[in-house]
């Protein structure tokens, strides 16, 4: 189940971390003054928690990774195809001389799997081309095929096996990587989520900075969101300069 931070994306808590930090150095003696707990060892895990999120960028590292590895493999996986079409035109011309109809040798098959991106699948029908091309080798000779044409299309093959199980192990450490990322997030998350509604209460009394630790006014610093200004026209369709108003709505999950 994904993690929700109010609005924030998982990206953006360092920078909401950052923020907060300031703001509570900034009012630290308050902070203190309300609990013991927010001495220098809070601060310090505070500063390390925001740093330790900020070198988990690895994710969209290996995310790039796995695009680079899906892109090689789709594109060589589309590039067997013409191949296999040679080895289907072969079977086709020694029909009458191979030890099978042509139309059961395979390539059919094995083409359908490259299509449907399924590797597992095309492997293992292309075993079935690799047998009957042996099989059948001096009648699809005679009609112009080239053992190295074969070759060539069992090299390929292995490179997309290879492709294949580079993507799943990349895939594979991407997916522990979220699950670890989850657990430093969500320290993280409740940390934010204290100074944010401790920072409110303490500075009840200055309106000013008490919305500075609100989210609602956070996500728009974050994002540099700018206020938005709801121009009100009169009938004539002009601007009114008695409706100008900016409505700035502020929500808060308490």
């Amino acid at each position: 189940m994904a993690k929700t931070y109010f609005k924030f994306r998982q990206e953006e808590l360092p920078v909401v971390g950052e923020i907060l930090l300031q703001l509570f150095t900034r009012d630290r003696a308050k902070f203190e003054d309300f609990s013991a707990e927010y001495n220098d060892e809070y601060l310090a895990s505070l500063q390390a928690q925001i740093q330790k999120i900020k070198d988990l960028t690895q994710a969209p590292t290996l995310t790039a990774e796995i695009k680079k590895i899906t892109e090689d493999l789709y594109s060589l996986m589309g590039e067997v195809i013409p191949k296999l079409d040679l080895i289907a035109a072969y079977a086709h011309r020694a029909n009458s001389k191979l030890l099978l109809k042509s139309s059961d040798f395979g390539v059919k098959d094995a083409k359908k799997e490259l299509r449907r991106k399924n590797v597992e699948g095309f492997f293992l029908k292309m075993k079935i081309v690799q047998q009957n091309i042996a099989s059948n080798l001096e009648a699809l000779t005679e009609k112009g095929y080239k053992e190295s044409l074969g070759s060539e299309i069992e090299e390929m093959s292995q490179k997309v096996y290879n492709l294949n199980l580079k993507q799943e192990d990349k895939l594979s450490k991407r997916k522990q990587l979220v699950v670890d990322n989850n657990a430093e997030f969500t320290i993280m998350w409740k940390m934010l989520s204290d100074l944010s509604k401790t920072g409110k209460m303490l500075l009840k009394s200055d309106d000013l900075k008490s919305k500075e630790y609100m989210f609602t006014k956070l996500i728009n610093k974050v994002r540099n969101i700018p206020v938005t200004k709801e121009v009100k026209k009169d009938k004539r369709g002009s601007e009114s300069d008695q409706n100008k108003d900016i409505k700035v709505l502020e929500t808060e999950n308490m």
